[in-house]
């Protein structure tokens, strides 16, 4: 929804890159697969497994033989096949309905950006499930740990012209390295693997710290 929105009001509009001038529609693809990954990765992992908590699935699941890293590691690969569908159901919009460039030269670098963004908001997921009291509580704790991010981080609005202490803070958070580092690999006067070391770097240490907090905090029991 949000893909088709922004592309018909906006996506006409015409932006200046160093290398040239393109249409906003080629940095909307990528910014829609940020929003895209980050809901099925970030969002989805955290609100299941605090109403799995509370519905005491997770203490079942604790007292069973199945250790609980494949118990993770599979809520992982769920939500990592999640985000595959959206990114090739938005790549494929982009293609064959907004004319997008797909950036074959920027192939490897937009997959490795993908696993690493997967894999950031994953840990983060679960780690915030850590501050969540109960399943009441997890769609506004979620989403007011997410969404003013969303809109100072180049996935809903272009910050190109935002004041530069706006952009600083937002660099420091993952989700806005994760956008442009996913537009970078869809510049279309890109002649090389466009991998953004980093942007990729900060994603990498809220990814270190997100498994290092869930090791630590995430719990089995519900809470009182």
């Amino acid at each position: 929804m949000f893909l088709f929105i922004f592309n018909l009001v906006f996506g006409s509009n015409e932006v200046t890159v160093p290398a040239g001038t393109s249409y906003l529609s080629t940095s909307y693809i990528p910014m829609m697969i940020a929003f895209s990954v980050i809901n099925a990765s970030y969002t989805n992992i955290a609100m299941s497994l605090v109403i799995a908590r509370d519905n005491r699935i997770l203490k079942r699941l604790r007292g069973t033989p199945l250790p609980p890293a494949s118990f993770i590691l599979g809520k992982f690969m769920h939500n990592a096949l999640i985000s595959i569908f959206l990114v090739v159901v938005v790549v494929l919009s982009g293609v064959f309905i907004f004319d997008v460039p797909l950036p074959m030269r920027a192939m490897p670098a937009f997959l490795i950006t993908l696993i690493v963004g997967t894999a950031t908001f994953s840990c983060l997921g679960i780690a915030v499930t850590s501050i969540i009291p109960n399943a009441d509580a997890a769609p506004a704790i979620v989403n007011a740990t997410v969404l003013p991010l969303l809109f100072i981080s180049d996935v809903f609005i272009p910050m190109d012209n935002a004041p530069n202490w706006l952009n600083t803070i937002a660099q420091v958070f993952p989700i806005r390295p994760f956008s442009l580092a996913l537009q970078d690999s869809f510049d279309p006067f890109s002649k090389g693997a466009t991998l953004d070391f980093l942007n990729l770097s900060i994603m990498g240490l809220w990814m270190f710290l997100g498994l290092i907090s869930a090791l630590k905090f995430f719990s089995w029991q519900p809470r009182k």
